[in-house]
């Protein structure tokens, strides 16, 4: 046998265990490098991460939404906080009404709106020097509601409710049964 012979056998050797050994490379060797690499793992971390990005965006939205949501009440509170503190400061401005019932309200029976001041507590009264005690709801608007079946069954109701010589006046509104306009509220007082 010559070298080139052995050369050649030796060359047919490595061949036939060259082959099977490079079929379990090829099936072993990508494994390996995936495992050693670690891309297995690279590749669910990004699967987690993303899927993180899409519920941390969710919650975004939802901070956007509850952000705006608590936007419009702060604005629709502080408009309505406007208007009551409009309204609180129409009604200081306004003095009370105070509303006397004459009579008992009866089917049959009209009512005759008057209103009622006293002397003694009007603002010349005062400025004049006078200082009786007076009750202080009569520094205020007085209108009296009376229930009689005439007006001149009304005027002997509230003369004996509100005498003259007490000091107080009085004055029959035109038309009966009408009440004072642009009074929200009323404190009502019973005459005796």
């Amino acid at each position: 046998m010559s070298n080139t012979t052995l050369l050649l056998i030796a060359i047919a050797m490595m061949m036939l265990v060259a082959v099977p050994l490079a079929f379990m490379l090829k099936d072993f060797l990508p494994r390996a490098m995936l495992r050693s690499s670690g891309l297995e793992q690279l590749e669910n971390r990004i699967y987690v991460l993303h899927s993180e990005a899409h519920d941390l965006q969710d919650r975004v939205k939802g901070l956007e939404q509850r952000r705006n949501q608590l936007s419009s009440d702060k604005h629709r509170v502080e408009s309505d906080n406007r208007k009551m503190e409009k309204a609180i400061a129409e009604l200081a401005d306004q003095s009370p009404l105070f509303v006397h019932e004459v009579g008992t309200p009866q089917a049959g029976l009209t009512k005759f709106i008057v209103n009622v001041s006293q002397e003694k507590a009007s603002a010349a009264a005062r400025a004049s020097g006078d200082r009786a005690a007076v009750n202080p709801i009569w520094r205020c608007i007085n209108v009296a509601e009376v229930w009689a079946a005439s007006l001149e069954d009304a005027k002997q109701l509230v003369e004996v409710a509100f005498p003259f010589k007490m000091g107080f006046e009085k004055s029959f509104q035109k038309t009966p049964g009408t009440n004072q306009p642009g009074r929200p509220s009323q404190a009502k007082a019973s005459a005796s």
